[in-house]
């Protein structure tokens, strides 16, 4: 069986951190796995090592190439590892989330045409785990629509997804199941050094164009990071969202009295390793606030979209997401959790403790997804 892992090529962290989580836990004898490299970056280093069958389909100025493969000879594709959108037998979409007004109609409508086409080849079809909606707009609703008629299984991340799926007429396929990087495991990296990494500050360039009160997001930073030091901690930069975060962190630093280091990782396992071993952290990548309540450290967040507030809630502690607006007491407050000892520590046991169980529900849709794929 070929599997194709689609929604992960965009090639950012937590996209990354999705792809390595399916691999380790969709594994099967006689399964491989299929994924279309971006255009944008040279991504052969990370899918070769990966063992993974780079399929040939990918659109320039929105018209489909990758059709065009089925011209070159199929013992040269085979001698290549090229796949075709048509030799694949499954598709797993990890799009985390691309299927919203927030993101207009145009990823929903491309997904909606391929799903019905991969139906009509008797294709396997699963969502896995993601937030979806809202859905205000006729034409995304009716793509979404299409998308949920024809998928074999959809899950939504957070119970507000769940409803505008459900409302939009999803049955007995759609699900709910959390965020499944909970399982990723990270690792130290050898640099790590606890007395220089102790907070990590996370920041997000979509807050800046996905939100209307963003104007002052990068001096709220800013004083996050004054704050922290001047209750005695080491916070630095952690780059999860590659060089337009690394230019956002850069910026902060140059108008910042005390600049911190900047850490670019670019291994998904280092970074959640690195978010693990931290005191606390101040984000806004989805990804990285979700590594950092999975592995009970607490990170005070700020988000552009409903996914964040799902998230906290479903961890226990929605008072970790703030305002944009928040004022200089408010902003001391939300950080005690962070630079207050016995707090943090009370506040761990809890997170760990939520952790488990969002982990055991993302046990039970692998293995749901697993059994659906297995299915003659």
């Amino acid at each position: 069986m070929l599997i194709e892992i689609k929604g992960t090529g965009n090639h950012n962290k937590g996209a990354e951190m999705m792809l390595l989580t399916i691999l380790q836990n969709i594994s099967m004898p006689g399964v491989r796995f299929a994924y279309a490299p971006a255009l944008s970056a040279d991504q052969y280093p990370f899918y070769s090592a990966l063992g993974l069958y780079p399929k040939l389909w990918f659109r320039l100025k929105g018209v489909q190439f990758g059709n065009l493969g089925a011209l070159i000879p199929k013992p040269l594709r085979d001698a290549y590892g090229l796949v075709l959108d048509g030799e694949t037998d499954a598709v797993l979409d990890a799009s985390g989330f691309a299927y919203s007004d927030q993101w207009g109609d145009k990823p929903t409508a491309i997904t909606a045409a391929e799903v019905k086409r991969w139906k009509g080849m008797g294709k396997k079809v699963i969502l896995l785990p993601q937030a979806f909606g809202p859905f205000g707009g006729s034409r995304i609703r009716r793509h979404m629509q299409t998308i949920l008629k024809n998928s074999d299984l959809v899950y939504a991340r957070d119970m507000q997804s769940y409803r505008s799926l459900i409302e939009l007429g999803g049955g007995e396929n759609v699900r709910i199941s959390p965020d499944f990087t909970a399982l990723f495991e990270g690792e130290r990296p050898e640099y790590f050094d606890a007395g220089l990494h102790q907070v990590c500050i996370v920041p997000n360039m979509r807050i800046l164009d996905k939100r209307l009160d963003s104007s002052g997001y990068a001096d709220l930073l800013g004083r996050a990071i004054a704050c922290l030091q001047e209750n005695g901690l080491s916070p630095y930069f952690l780059i999860y969202g590659g060089d337009e975060d690394r230019r956002l962190a850069e910026a902060i630093n140059t108008r910042a009295s005390r600049p911190i280091p900047v850490v670019n990782e670019t291994d998904p396992r280092y970074l959640k390793g690195l978010i693990g071993e931290a005191l606390g952290m101040v984000g806004s990548r989805y990804h990285a606030i979700a590594s950092g309540l999975y592995s009970g450290v607490v990170p005070v967040g700020f988000g552009w979209s409903h996914k964040y507030e799902q998230l906290y809630n479903d961890m226990g502690f929605p008072e970790g997401l703030i305002d944009l607006d928040v004022d200089k007491a408010g902003l001391e407050r939300a950080l005690q959790p962070i630079i207050d000892t016995q707090a943090r520590r009370l506040l761990r046991d809890k997170l760990l403790e939520k952790s488990e169980v969002q982990k055991q529900m993302a046990r039970q849709m692998f293995s749901e997804a697993r059994e659906c794929l297995s299915e003659k």
